[in-house]
């Protein structure tokens, strides 16, 4: 039997990737286009970064030259200098052999180079003295890193695309000034063009308001679910070609676990996994496998729930039951929610800590499978018996 048609984890490629042509294509003429600067946003696990990863090989592959740098581990904005300075010597010193020494030639901080452990590379590291530095003095350094692109692409006489994933990280580093600093920089370069990424839409929206730095710098981009139809034909398909007869499984599968394409795919993992010994994938087969990605997660679902305070976790159990509705009588009396007013503010708590999504008066879980685990696990203690693959109306 061949191995797992499915991944999850990190960035995919290759067959493993599917479909955003549209976005490819407007996320490849931002890279290439001089001034062209696109902010895309969206949820998590709707498989953004691997979408980047994809334009951006592919147009290295054609000869173009595009820096993408991953911000989303940054403690410092030290650290997404050197995020940025390796992304740009790994990126371009493929072609520009000086890559390194010219760019550290251009900052004023302290930078050293350092081998690479998995390459070899000299890649550039500021040093750790710039960590402890006041934010006036880090945000010097990251802007130098910017102009030191830009101006390493007009020495040669060459474009080059950046990519700031989980751009917004920027802000924890200085607010508004951060976001000033940043306009500031890249608005003037010529040789270099951007496209900002990130995940979180309430921070990303609040920053390019109209009264922020970043108003109209960029043009906004949403990156919403993969179009279902599409999403769940490959998924049958790639089922089909593995030896796993399936037939309407994809729509199956985006159904239970959907929108978003993580979640879709490691639904998919799991049901090969248990359908693979009988040749085919069912409706069974599926609730099988939610149910094993469910007690999978088990130890840090139950972590994440002890955290919450009593009124949260029974907002959850309403949740898990039904989407709207939550504040009438029949619900506060059932799942002792209280007053209203209580019951609201914890929802809306559970909102921004990326646990809960409102849409309109619904409530729905980010996670399904944390969903899948509220029913399976909590439910029982206040008297209430669904199938862990119940979806709340």
């Amino acid at each position: 039997m061949p191995d797992n048609p499915f991944v999850i984890g990190g960035t995919v490629s290759g067959d493993y990737f599917t479909n955003r042509a549209p976005e490819r294509r407007r996320i490849a003429a931002a890279l290439t286009q001089p001034q062209n600067h696109l902010l895309l946003f969206g949820p998590r696990r709707m498989g953004k970064t691997s979408t980047l990863r994809v334009v951006a090989d592919d147009l290295a592959a054609r000869g173009k030259r595009v820096v993408m740098a991953d911000l989303s581990t940054a403690s410092t904005l030290s650290d997404a200098t050197n995020r940025l300075l390796q992304a740009a010597t790994r990126s371009l010193g493929r072609r520009w052999k000086d890559t390194a020494t010219a760019l550290v030639q251009r900052l004023k901080v302290r930078v050293g180079l350092e081998p690479d452990a998995a390459s070899g590379m000299l890649l550039p590291s500021v040093d750790v003295s710039l960590r402890d530095s006041g934010l006036e003095t880090q945000r010097a350094a990251f802007g130098e890193a910017l102009d030191a692109i830009e101006g390493l692409a007009a020495t040669k006489g060459a474009h080059v695309g950046v990519i700031l994933d989980e751009f917004q990280e920027i802000h924890r580093f200085g607010g508004e000034v951060a976001e000033a600093h940043l306009r500031s920089t890249i608005q003037d370069h010529r040789h270099a063009s951007y496209v900002l990424a990130g995940s979180d839409a309430r921070l990303i929206r609040a920053m390019t308001g109209a009264r922020r730095p970043l108003y109209k710098l960029l043009e906004p981009m949403p990156f919403g679910p993969i179009d279902s139809a599409h999403l769940a034909t490959w998924i049958d398909d790639r089922l089909t070609a593995t030896g796993v007869r399936a037939r309407g499984v994809g729509e199956l599968i985006i159904a239970l676990a959907g929108p978003r394409t993580r979640d879709v795919v490691q639904l998919a993992r799991a049901t090969f996994e248990l359908g693979r010994s009988a040749r085919a994938a069912t409706e069974a087969t599926i609730a099988d496998a939610f149910l094993q990605v469910v007690l999978g997660e088990d130890a840090p679902t139950r972590a994440l729930w002890e955290r919450f305070s009593p009124l949260q976790q029974n907002v959850l159990r309403a949740v898990a039951t039904r989407s709207t509705g939550l504040t009438t009588r029949a619900t506060r009396t059932r799942f002792g929610l209280g007053d209203t007013g209580p019951a609201t503010k914890a929802a809306t708590t559970l909102v921004s800590r990326d646990v809960l999504v409102k849409s309109g008066p619904a409530y729905h879980f980010d996670s399904p499978f944390t969903r899948g685990w509220v029913i399976l696990n909590t439910l029982a203690d206040v008297g209430v018996s669904l199938p862990v693959t119940h979806l709340p109306d």
